[in-house]
């Protein structure tokens, strides 16, 4: 049989036998018959409506969208949602922004602000879109300290706003527990050190996927949502896409009632039971999450969910833009002689953003394989103890012979955003 598995913006084949394929799983959702409807009576139905906010805004008013990283459809809901904000604008007086928030990624290249407001919404309002930069001190502006000691920087736009309009989209976060919420703003607005705080919480128990209640990176990250929308006006709509990317359900409202309804519905589309842990795993990173080797950390993640101990991981991920900005994850596996002796090392030394990604795959790599079908320089994956393919067909092959006739494959299509549940361990 044929199994295309997602490569860049499109696919690659692998030819091979029906009996030798334990499930081709991706999220459990079909193509959304009519997205725009969707969204439209979320933002008519909501309490207050869209236009109810818009009504009650106070100026200035900042509307913040996701980076290219994530597949929000951030140009179809303002497609929807433009005629509202530009009757608002016309009002002697008002001010509005548009804020990508990148968190620690790097500020969005033409061509993504493009894709992220669609071409007419960027040229019609380029004076008004702005790019966060998490290492911009003077685009920053401290606002408080959390209970676990985080002093909070946010951008400027936001401590400015009176109003806040917030678009994002609900998926699992292996140790965030979930995206979207809260994390338009924080980490998505705030400052660098404020992000390594947050983050260095993802070493702790409890930061793990799907988990909010008792983990420590969640709950600092609503400590901060709190302190930077305090006493603004905020209309949220969370999105749960469907396998082309576009809204299968939005909920529109106040922050927390919307992030708590997506997250129901994600559980349901994004959470996938199998019978057990494979001896051969392929997960993909489809696009736009393939960009680099920082964002295919989360396939990779969630892909060792679902292999067993002394199994192969097979990881497919472009990388068109190499290991990504953030190279914690490579200096850290490339400097070790072994992912014990990185997990060593990372108990030794101060934590930088990145580190909890290399101990984690170092964990993987101490229970099983992972072979990479990428982009990246093979001397590169094989000093992160990873096994370089030139095409996923080759690896799967390799891996089958390597653990006998009975082994079998699980194809994880949508691995960054779905996690596997094994019913038995292995």
């Amino acid at each position: 049989m044929r199994v295309d598995v997602p490569w860049s913006t499109g696919t690659t084949p692998v030819e091979i036998d029906a009996s030798r394929v334990a499930g081709i799983l991706g999220a459990n959702v079909e193509t959304a018959a009519d997205p725009e409807g969707v969204l439209r009576r979320a933002v008519e139905v909501s309490s207050p409506t869209f236009s109810e906010f818009l009504h009650n805004a106070p100026s200035p008013l900042l509307v913040v969208v996701n980076d290219a990283t994530r597949p929000t459809p951030s140009a179809e809901v303002l497609r929807v949602l433009r005629p509202g904000l530009e009757q608002w604008l016309s009002e002697p007086g008002r001010e509005l922004s548009f804020a990508v928030a990148t968190g620690t990624h790097r500020v969005a290249l033409p061509q993504e602000i493009d894709h992220i407001f669609g071409t007419a919404l960027a040229a019609a309002h380029a004076g008004r879109i702005f790019s966060h930069d998490a290492k911009d001190e003077d685009s920053l502006v401290g606002i408080g300290r959390t209970s676990r000691g985080t002093e909070v920087e946010a951008n400027r736009l936001l401590a400015d706003a009176k109003s806040v309009l917030l678009i994002n989209s609900v998926e699992p976060h292996y140790f965030a527990g979930y995206t979207g919420g809260r994390k338009s703003l924080f980490p998505g607005l705030a400052g660098y050190d404020t992000v390594w705080a947050n983050h260095k919480h993802s070493m702790m128990e409890g930061s793990e996927t799907l988990v909010l209640a008792g983990n420590p990176v969640h709950e600092d990250l609503e400590e901060a949502m709190a302190l930077g929308i305090a006493g603004k006006e905020v209309f949220s709509i969370q999105l749960v896409l469907d396998k082309e990317h576009r809204v299968g359900f939005a909920a529109a409202g106040a922050l927390e009632d919307t992030f708590r309804r997506a997250i129901a519905v994600a559980d349901k589309q994004f959470v996938l039971d199998i019978d057990r842990p494979y001896e051969v795993v392929v997960a993909a990173a489809p696009h736009p999450m393939d960009c680099n080797l920082y964002q295919t950390n989360k396939a990779i993640q969630s892909g060792a969910l679902a292999v067993r101990d002394g199994g192969v991981l097979i990881v497919v991920s472009e990388c068109p833009f190499g290991l990504g900005e953030n190279q914690t994850l490579f200096d850290m596996l490339s400097a070790a002689d072994s992912p014990a002796q990185a997990l060593e090392r990372a108990d030794l030394e101060e934590y930088r953003l990145g580190v909890q990604q290399a101990t984690r795959i170092a964990s993987i790599l101490e229970r099983a394989e992972i072979w990479a079908v990428t982009s990246l320089n093979e001397e590169d994956v094989r000093a992160m103890f990873m096994t370089p393919f030139a095409d996923v067909q080759a690896a799967v092959d390799a891996a089958l012979a390597k653990h006998g006739p009975e082994a079998q494959v699980l194809f994880l299509r949508e691995a960054s955003i779905t996690v596997p549940r094994p019913k038995t361990g292995g």
